[in-house]
Formats: C-alpha cells, structure tokens, sequence
C-alpha cells in the first residue's frame, strides 16, 4: 500500500491553533519539543512498522470500515442533520442509504488483495459482505440504533486490530467522532452519506472513494495531508474542530469556504429580480442558505436558513418541507428549482438540500433549473466546476453540462455541472 512508504514525515504539519484537535494516538512516546506533531507521528509510526512492513508486499492490506447506520436519515426528514435521532420515532421510518453508499464504493475493490476489518452488522459487516469482500469483525455495537458511543468504540477497536487506512460512511457528526477516538496518524477516507459533509475529510462521491481506495491498494505514494473536521449547528454557524488525515487524492472535496461577497448590493438585487420572477410560477422550491434566504424574504418575507421551502405565486405553501412533502406537491406541478452554491466545494446538489431528491429534482427538469450565488464564490472554485450528487447517478450524469448561474441584475457566468 503506498502510505506504507512515506516515512516519518507523512503527518509533518504546523501544531494546531489553541482550541482544536487534531486526532493523535494513546501511545505518544516520543519527546521532540521542535516539532510535537512530527514527534507523534515518529512514535505512532515506530510503534506499527511491523504492520507497516507488512503492507508494503500487498499480502495483507488491511482496510478499516465504519458505517454509521443512522447518517443521513436527518436529510430528507428536513431535520438539518442526524445527531442525537437515533432513538427517535423517526429513526424507525426513515430509510438509511449509508450501507448502500458504501457498499457502492467498495465494489471497485473487487479481486484486490485487502481485508476489510469493520463492526459487526450495520456498522460495516454488511456493506463489506454486500461488495463480496471478506471481513475480520473488531467490535460489535451493544444495541441496533447505534449512538456516537458505538461509532468511537468502532473505531478504537479497529485501529487496535492494525489496519492501513480507515474508511468511514457518514456525515460532518462521524468525522467529529473518529476526531474524538485519537487516530494518531491514519489515514480516513470518508464516503458521503450524511446530512451536511461541511468537512474535507470526504470524497465528492461514493464512486470517487473507490477510485481513490483503489488507488491506495496499488501504489498511492503521496503522503496524507491534514483535512478539517467541520460541522454545522441548527442556526448556520460552522465550527472548526480539528484535523484528520487523508490521501492527497484528486476527488476529495474541499472544507466549506464562507466568502465576503464581492458585491453584495449587487447580490441583493439579483435576489429581489428573481423574486418577481417567481410571483408568477405556480410552484418554486428555493433550497437552504443565506443567498437562498435573500430569495425568500424578497418573495414572500418568510423562509429557513437551513430549510427548502416552497412557494406558489409567491405564497408559502410548505415551509421546512421534507422529501415527502416535496415529492407530493410536484407530482402534478413541474416546479422551478432555485438553488445557491457551496463555497469551497461548488456543490449545488446533495449537501445539506437531500430533501431534494431525485424524484423531485427530475420533476424540475434543465429548464426548471436557477442557479443564484455570489460571482466571488464562484471564482473561488478551484476548477470552475458545480458538482451533484443527488443519490441517483444516472440522473447525476444526465445533468452534466453547463448552466447559467446568475450573480447580479444581468449578469450570470456559465459554469460546468458534472457528477460528484
């Protein structure tokens, strides 16, 4: 495996800034007051290069798995997020696609020399089998719903078994869980299937995750870097809590970017010109965020940050509308689709708007489709590129394309849209 290679330096980064974490194992040994951070990786690393040996034949590449049973159920229920629902009614009637997703992208491990070690079950065991890869079971969860109690425990137990890599199927709320279970150095992947995935810890797709797993079984050489852990409360704010460590891989999404808008009059009067235009739609669903939310106050006065919301002639008619509720008021009405962009990551679909699913979103079709958002936001993206990841790849790929973002009154900027 190519991260059995890189030697002491693979985790060398500036020591943090008071108030975060960065994932560091149990067994600091190693005294080196010039570099603390270089110092634990020497320990980590001297206390498992037997493991590390082992790995560089590919004979036993190791791969942890997690699977947070319970991520994403909070997405299409309008609930923001899925922290703390596990032992609520609404955990028992919610599907969870977390198994899926992963399962979806451990299949492009097939016929590669790795074990998968996991939990039993949910947590891991049954994606794993469901890709046909054999599986050493390290922990097992005390009760079905699973808590971030059972997500930490899963993860300790398996770093104590030896692996190479960790591989994780959640959210923003599992990445701050391994945070809390001291990784030392070992490399995540995590494969997104949770609510709002703000982190850079995550693939833009379960597809790319297995692309960049399998890149790491035959010959990944490039050291790991250390990627923000962020997640999101229920009024908007963002917090930084410290670093994982991931492949430096082309596919990894970048953290969430809060940008000062470049104009933002001119922001405000694109958002109040697309208003009107919309009094006069007999159905707009407008997603989450705080230029969606300039839509929403200009349309109808009324509308959530974090919510989709929908409205008929400028009227509301579902407020903190869930999938559900999305998918029953479209199904005779084509509606118009507004949506903002992720700053940092250029995401227009599948991070924290999963209430739009794919059902609705192909309701809405091209034509059906306006893009507002900040032309400095835009400009940021490292590659001029919008991504989704609506659950539903063929639909992913049928969107591919250019589409007109607009960023002031007559003014927009064409941008491609590709599949996460």
């Amino acid at each position: 495996m190519g991260f059995a290679q890189t030697g002491p330096r693979s985790c060398r980064r500036q020591s943090p800034a008071a108030g975060l974490r960065v994932a560091r194992p149990s067994n600091w040994a190693c005294k080196d007051a010039r570099d603390p951070v270089l110092a634990w990786s020497l320990s980590w690393i001297c206390a498992n290069s037997a493991h590390y040996d082992c790995c560089a034949n590919r004979t036993c590449v190791r791969l942890g798995l997690i699977v947070n049973p319970v991520a994403g159920i909070g997405g299409p229920l309008a609930l923001k997020g899925s922290d703390g629902v596990s032992g609520s009614a609404l955990a028992a009637t919610a599907p969870s696609l977390t198994t899926a997703r992963a399962a979806a992208a451990l299949a492009a491990l097939a016929g590669e020399p790795c074990t998968i070690v996991t939990s039993a079950g949910a947590m891991g065991e049954d994606a794993a089998r469901s890709a046909s890869l054999p599986c050493d079971l390290a922990h097992a969860a005390a009760a079905e719903r699973t808590t971030s109690a059972d997500t930490i425990a899963a993860a300790r137990a398996i770093l104590s078994a030896g692996v190479d890599l960790l591989v994780f199927a959640g959210g923003d709320g599992t990445a701050r869980d391994l945070l809390a279970a001291d990784l030392g150095c070992l490399p995540v992947i995590g494969i997104p299937a949770g609510v709002k995935m703000h982190s850079a810890v995550f693939a833009t797709s379960p597809a790319t995750a297995g692309t960049i797993l399998k890149s790491c079984l035959t010959g990944y050489g490039r050291p790991p870097v250390a990627a923000d852990v962020m997640d999101r409360d229920d009024r908007g704010a963002i917090t930084l809590y410290g670093v994982l460590h991931v492949p430096r891989a082309r596919g990894m999404q970048a953290a969430k970017a809060t940008s000062a808008s470049t104009s933002a009059a001119d922001l405000e009067r694109a958002a109040a010109a697309l208003a009107r235009e919309l009094r006069g739609e007999p159905l707009a669903i407008i997603g989450p965020g705080a230029t969606m939310m300039m839509v929403k106050h200009a349309l109808a006065g009324c509308g959530t940050l974090l919510g989709v919301d929908a409205f008929a002639h400028g009227e509301p008619v579902a407020i903190d509308a869930g999938a559900a509720t999305l998918r029953e008021l479209t199904a005779d009405t084509p509606p118009r689709l507004v949506l903002g962009v992720i700053g940092g990551q250029g995401f227009l679909l599948g991070r924290g708007n999963q209430q739009i699913d794919a059902a609705v979103i192909a309701r809405a079709a091209p034509q059906g489709l306006i893009v507002l958002a900040d032309a400095g936001k835009l400009a940021a993206l490292s590659d001029a590129t919008l991504l989704v990841d609506s659950g539903d790849a063929a639909l992913d790929r049928a969107m591919e394309g250019y589409v007109r973002v607009r960023t002031a009154p007559g003014r927009s900027m064409m941008m491609k849209l590709r599949a996460a």
